[in-house]
């Protein structure tokens, strides 16, 4: 019986050094991934941080860009680098603006005899209204 006793007291203290290893490891395990979650969080915000900086940076771009344009910062440097000048009155050319391509206008119109529509294209003369016609499309 004392063989039995001492492998059963063995196989109890194994049992045992193994909870209170699976306990240890769990331990620094949770410690661990507490540890990982702080420093990913103090990273987190390091990078929150540095995204309203950079935000607030390129609203400061945007407004010193828009000055660039503005009209007298252009004529600004037109007069003062690049030595341009006002016009004078008389030489000043008013352009009238032109119609661009004048649109052109399909229709479907039968021939008679015929059950299938042709097409005729022509040309929209704004003047009188209506299509002149085109020898093609």
């Amino acid at each position: 019986m004392t063989t039995r006793r001492l492998k059963r007291n063995k196989r109890w203290g194994l049992l045992k050094f193994g909870f209170f290893i699976c306990i240890f490891i769990g331990a620094f395990t949770l410690i661990w991934l507490r540890t990982t979650v702080v420093n990913l969080e103090y990273e987190l915000s390091q990078l929150t941080d540095q995204k309203k900086e950079l935000n607030r940076e390129g609203k400061l771009i945007l407004a010193e860009k828009a000055g660039f344009y503005s009209a007298e910062r252009v004529e600004e440097v037109a007069i003062k680098r690049l030595g341009m000048s006002l016009p004078k009155r008389e030489k000043v050319v008013f352009v009238k603006k032109t119609t661009g391509a004048i649109p052109y206008r399909v229709s479907a119109k039968s021939v008679p005899g015929s059950s299938l529509p042709v097409r005729q294209a022509g040309r929209i003369d704004p003047a009188l209204g209506d299509a002149s016609s085109d020898s093609g499309y």
